[in-house]
């Protein structure tokens, strides 16, 4: 299973609402979760087993997470690394912190994800409600460039634009993603989906 920031539900908070509330917001996770997995049902391609390929013979490096205290004094926001590590690569006055682009390596996949590099340490700025360790795998990769296209800056490597991720085995993904849409479709609450697969 694809586990991401990109594609792990919501927190809900608590039961505090009225059941109506608590129902919509379940069919809004659910098609968020939906969405959110179609864009890792892509067709195969040379470029993604080109690219799994030069991923797996570049360093992997240990990140520790910023502590969730700091994240939320810093308002940096879930689901928006990229966005998060660029702030903090702005605004740093010294111009010692440098946003680090690469991979999150999870399972089978390689999840693009921005980091900091800050006093010579790895650091994820980017809150994570759902991931309980403390530091995780990540792959650096100097061949990703951000372009600036209108508003919004868009990842690349050589030359094509990068989605959520790459897929060791994309036949195996997308036959895990199919079982999971199935599970979503059949009315099944998304956060047990997501417990099936843990």
């Amino acid at each position: 299973m694809i586990r991401d920031r990109c594609i792990v539900p919501p927190q809900l908070d608590n039961g505090e609402q009225g059941m109506g509330e608590g129902k919509r917001k379940l069919e809004a996770m659910r098609k968020a979760f939906l969405a959110d997995l179609e864009e890792w049902s892509f067709e195969p391609t040379d470029w993604e087993a080109r690219t799994v390929s030069e991923i797996q013979a570049l360093p992997i490096i240990t990140v520790r997470r910023g502590p969730d205290d700091q994240l939320a004094y810093m308002r940096m926001v879930a689901r928006q690394c990229h966005q998060n590590a660029a702030f903090m690569e702005k605004n740093d006055p010294e111009g010692l912190t440098k946003q680090v682009t690469g991979w999150w390596i999870q399972q089978d996949n390689y999840v693009l994800h921005s980091i900091i590099r800050q006093d010579g340490q790895y650091i994820c700025v980017t809150p994570a409600p759902f991931e309980s360790a403390d530091s995780f795998d990540f792959v650096p990769d100097p061949k990703i460039e951000w372009r600036e296209e209108g508003a919004h800056r868009v990842a690349y490597r050589d030359g094509f634009e990068i989605g959520k991720g790459v897929r060791r085995n994309p036949a195996k993904a997308i036959a895990e993603i199919d079982e999971i849409k199935k599970r979503l479709l059949s009315g099944m609450n998304p956060y047990k989906v997501v417990q099936v697969d843990k």
